[in-house]
């Protein structure tokens, strides 16, 4: 019998602007589970990191207008450029954020802190089971 090798998944992580000098919870989460994460020093850095290679994942807290900028610039990105999916976490639901869950070229997932995490880690085990039937 052989041990199946779990499938990496590429991420970017855009915590809030207060968290750009530390590390995270969600840049630990993924690193652990032995994904390839990168966490993005500023909402620039995002756009050149997801510009730069395909991203499976987008993480981004958008408890800061800018954050939640650069999330609207995503959106517009050639289908080709875009995250395959993305983890919006938010301290609030409105209506932008309904809107981005209908109508986004990639799937938004959209996560209320302080549960954030609990989303995310469920999102991760739906991607991780979907890459390994693709591999399979």
């Amino acid at each position: 019998m052989t041990a199946q090798v779990p499938s990496v998944l590429r991420a970017v992580v855009l915590p809030s602007s207060d968290a750009y000098s530390q590390d995270t919870p969600t840049r630990r989460l993924l690193g652990e589970l032995g994904h390839d994460v990168t966490r993005a020093a500023s909402p620039d850095h995002a756009m050149q990191l997801i510009n730069s290679d395909h991203t499976d994942l987008f993480v981004v807290d958008i408890t800061n207008k800018a954050n939640r900028e650069m999330v609207e610039s995503v959106m517009e990105l050639p289908e080709s450029k875009r995250p395959a999916q993305m983890a919006v976490f938010s301290d609030s639901i409105d209506w932008q954020l309904r809107e981005w869950r209908r109508s986004a070229p990639s799937q938004v997932h959209v996560f209320l802190k302080p549960l954030h995490m609990h989303g995310l880690l469920s999102v991760l085990r739906q991607m991780e089971r979907q890459q390994a039937r693709s591999e399979a």
